[in-house]
């Protein structure tokens, strides 16, 4: 049950504000702004609020940005003075005070670490976010606020943004879009396993036959591409050995593994575990993976998980959105996409040059990648990912689970950047970034000095 997942006085306050979006919801006639992230976490969740107001016979607005940043909330700002000087005019001489001008500005993904922002500028909100809050409450002015930490819950391991937007959905009887929350939870890498809330909405999916089952399988099955293809392109295992077409055609050659095969069953399976093993016996650890076989037009979230971040991460968040929403036109579309990003990814790997400071390490690449190849070559060191954006350079960071329980907190570190005249956040594992150019080599230094202070007494 999902009250099991709270502490009483949690639950509570859980309740209550669950209740209160519910009905804030229901109950406005005018536009509503929903406001994304263009990860896949993000894609999932504007997709389940897109389903949710469609349902509700709503009318919506969406936008997708890369970062909630302050000049984007301020002309949000400017937008809601002008439609409430229009709204009061409009209702001059009316008995009517919920009329079509008013806007609803729901923030999924994102809003947590910017509330005091959008207090500033009086926007009238829901915030759907598992990223830390700038405000632990549930409720602030004209803002109420659905976020895993304020019920002491870990919003990075146990429920993504997607999930927090399905607890939502979940009360207008919508379990359907349990699909999507899973989705969402897989693209933030909290699947490994699933746990605390991401784990109730998986058997609640499966309960309700949204999710058709779990299938212990091997990763590259995952794809409907060539074993040759799905091998090139894989990231999770990373094997670096087999970045080149031609080594992972001679060896699958050797082992008697169709290059051309789409799927592996059987004796396959056996022959391309003895293949890994040969260059590595660590690769068969990570060979293996659970698949959620979906009720969706793309019937593996692994392989929906990829096809959103690879529309999100190539500027092309509009075909994310229609493709987790389900169009199969778009679906095609994304493949094609994603297919063409993993190629750049593996160029960009084999170009790719380290740069050390004493505590964490960092590379220049461009935009789109950054945050993939930072995440692949996290293993003993924190790394950055740098690229060029204008007058800024955006930075993505990436731990892991190992260096985070031994003290690293990125948070903590992309916070330095707004002393610079820049903005960051994220989790404590993952997160994000942008700092004038000017200041970057500072910015570093100054990072590496708080990476050196979180890890010194533990590593």
């Amino acid at each position: 049950m999902l009250t099991n997942m709270f502490k009483e006085e949690n639950l509570i306050k859980y309740k209550s504000v669950v209740e209160k979006i519910t009905n804030k919801i229901k109950n406005h006639d005018g536009l509503i702004r929903i406001i994304t992230h263009n990860d896949a976490d993000g894609l999932t969740s504007g997709a389940i609020i897109i389903k949710l107001l469609t349902r509700q016979n709503k009318k919506f607005h969406l936008s997708i940005v890369e970062q909630l940043s302050e000049d984007f909330i301020n002309e949000l700002g400017k937008e809601n003075t002008i439609n409430n000087i229009i709204s009061k005019n409009e209702s001059k001489g009316s008995d009517d005070h919920n009329n079509s001008n008013s806007v609803l500005y729901i923030f999924s993904d994102m809003g947590s670490g910017q509330i005091n922002k959008i207090l500033e500028n009086n926007l009238n909100s829901i915030i759907l976010d598992h990223h830390p809050t700038e405000i632990n409450d549930i409720e602030i002015e004209n803002i109420l606020q659905l976020n895993p930490h304020i019920f002491k819950i870990d919003g990075s391991n146990e429920i993504s943004a997607s999930g927090v937007c399905y607890l939502v959905a979940r009360e207008f009887g919508y379990y359907d879009l349990s699909v999507l929350a899973i989705t969402g939870a897989i693209g933030d890498m909290q699947h490994l396993p699933f746990i605390g809330l991401n784990k109730f909405i998986l058997n609640e999916g499966m309960e309700k036959q949204h999710i058709n089952g779990i299938l212990r399988d091997i990763i590259y099955n995952c794809y409907d591409i060539s074993i040759t293809d799905s091998i090139l392109f894989s990231f999770n295992p990373y094997i670096k050995e087999l970045k080149k077409r031609e080594q992972i055609i001679n060896l699958l050659n050797k082992y008697n593994i169709d290059p051309n095969k789409i799927y592996l069953d059987g004796e396959d399976k056996k022959n391309l575990e003895k293949a890994l093993s040969s260059i590595n016996p660590n690769y068969i650890n990570e060979l293996y993976v659970d698949r959620y076989i979906i009720n969706h037009n793309e019937k593996d979230g692994h392989y929906l998980m990829e096809l959103l971040n690879a529309c999100g991460k190539n500027g092309n968040a509009q075909l994310g959105i229609c493709t987790a929403l389900g169009d199969e036109n778009c679906i095609k579309e994304a493949k094609k996409l994603n297919y063409e990003y993993k190629l750049n990814i593996v160029e960009a790997l084999n170009k790719l040059k380290l740069n050390h400071k004493d505590n964490f390490d960092y590379f220049f690449g461009e935009k789109g990648t950054t945050g993939l190849l930072a995440g692949l070559l996290a293993k003993d060191r924190p790394i950055m990912g740098i690229n060029k954006d204008e007058n800024y350079y955006k930075i993505s960071s990436r731990g892991n689970h190992n260096l985070v329980s031994n003290g690293l907190n990125l948070t903590e570190v992309m916070k330095l950047t707004e002393l610079f005249g820049g903005s960051g956040g994220g989790h404590s594992v993952a997160s994000g970034g942008k700092i004038p150019i000017e200041s970057l080599e500072e910015f570093l230094d100054w990072a590496d000095d708080l990476i050196g202070e979180q890890l010194k007494n533990n590593m």
